[in-house]
């Protein structure tokens, strides 16, 4: 069986895991952008910070809809959406029901950072695949931290 993978830049790994952490207790939120190596792999270069317009952020995430738009159009296509980054404050790094529920199945990635034990962050990837309305697979990530 094929396993998926990705890579993450260690400076986009440092960005990510502190903004999980200065925006606890809540859940932060945010993406990963990047681009395909010569391999096929997806590499995650950057990350992006967005706010969390969630009605109770402290046990969900929304990306705030003008964030996520600058965003976008901020990599202006030099860099693809590779992966959307959210954080777990105190349960484990595996997706909520509401997570599985996203409409973001066709991102390549989804990261869940966990901060049970903010001195030792716990990060998982999957990947959504949504197979009809509301039927959902969910596969495990492998990834490696690289430098830039």
């Amino acid at each position: 069986m094929h396993r998926l993978q990705i890579r993450i830049h260690r400076h986009a790994w440092s960005e990510m895991i502190g903004h999980c952490l200065e925006a606890m207790p809540r859940e932060a939120c945010g993406l990963l952008f990047g681009c395909l190596s010569t391999s096929g792999i997806p590499a995650a270069l950057n990350y992006v910070p967005i706010g969390n317009a969630a009605a109770n952020p402290l046990h969900s995430f929304e990306l705030h809809p003008q964030e996520l738009v600058r965003a976008l159009y901020a990599a202006n296509g030099k860099q693809e959406l590779v992966g959307i980054v959210h954080s777990h404050p105190h349960a484990a790094p595996y997706p909520s029901d509401q997570d599985l529920a996203t409409l973001w199945h066709t991102i390549p990635s989804h990261w869940i950072v966990s901060l049970r034990d903010p001195s030792l962050p716990e990060v998982n990837a999957f990947a959504f695949r949504k197979r009809r309305r509301e039927n959902f697979s969910l596969e495990a990530i492998s990834y490696e931290i690289v430098m830039d």
